[in-house]
């Protein structure tokens, strides 16, 4: 390099100004040796690297923890790093690449992001056991019964927030918020305690279901869950950008799904 990186004592090594300089760039040349390690190993039929996956905090539609595991026996060279976020975040990350797939609900943009159907969930109405609502087999969000009750609600920044809201605000609810939280389970269990009643996917009652109720909303309040992968993928610096097959049109499980270079996804056939 023509000048010294290191400077040494008896007891320590420290980069030199140039070793300073030249850090990031070393650090580009071993993920790029990385990543071409693991192009060659896909090319020989040995899946190997990172696979980062983000999801939301409930996925009804399938079950994500065994879909992880069941890839991982099948790849052992494939280490897993898993985010959870709000669906817009995770819908940003998954465009910009730093994300190999996300699983999320909401809007997405088909010109960033290329996504496939993979199931639903129908949202309920959460309370507590003993409430008079529990009897019901099923209630509208512009039931009379629901205008002066207190309600605990998921994140603002969400998108199962904001199709909440939309859906309340069409039924002419104005829901009495008392208590937001970030935390799908924290909701079931404010409404255990009678901190005030939900609207939630069915998932997130399971650790509660001893103590708390759920009423199927009518008309049918459905959250649609999307696999989603960046529409392009990064630019070499070749200037071109690698090969990626076309997401299928058809329901995952009828092929796979390629989220990195040598790396296939294989997800259950959606509801």
């Amino acid at each position: 390099m023509g000048a010294a990186l290191f400077v040494r004592d008896s007891r320590h090594v420290m980069p030199t100004q140039a070793g300073r300089a030249l850090l990031p760039s070393a650090r580009r040349a071993l993920a790029a040796a990385d990543e071409g390690r693991d192009a060659v190993a896909g090319v020989r039929g040995v899946l190997r690297g990172q696979l980062h996956v983000g999801a939301i905090q409930t996925l009804g539609a399938i079950d994500l923890p065994a879909l992880l595991a069941g890839f991982r026996r099948a790849h052992p060279g494939v280490t897993i790093r898993l985010s959870h976020d709000a669906a817009s975040v995770l819908a940003s990350a998954a465009a910009d690449a730093q994300l190999d797939i996300a699983f999320i609900d909401g809007p997405t943009d088909p010109a960033r992001l290329t996504r496939v159907e993979i199931g639903h969930d129908d949202m309920v109405l959460a309370v507590p056991h003993g409430d008079p609502l529990a009897e019901r087999a099923s209630i509208g969000l512009g039931d009379p019964a629901l205008r002066e009750r207190d309600f605990v609600d998921y994140r603002a920044d969400s998108a199962l927030r904001a199709q909440i809201d939309v859906a309340c605000a069409a039924a002419g609810l104005a829901r009495r918020t008392v208590c937001e939280a970030q935390n799908m389970q924290y909701l079931a269990e404010l409404v255990q305690h009678g901190l005030g009643i939900s609207v939630l996917p069915p998932m997130s009652v399971r650790s509660v279901t001893a103590q708390v109720s759920t009423i199927p909303i009518t008309p049918p309040l459905r959250r649609d869950i999307g696999a989603v992968v960046a529409a392009t993928r990064p630019a070499h610096r070749s200037g071109t950008s690698p090969a990626r097959p076309p997401c299928p049109s058809s329901r995952l499980g009828r092929g796979t799904r390629p989220v990195r270079s040598g790396l296939n996804w294989r997800l259950p056939a959606g509801r």
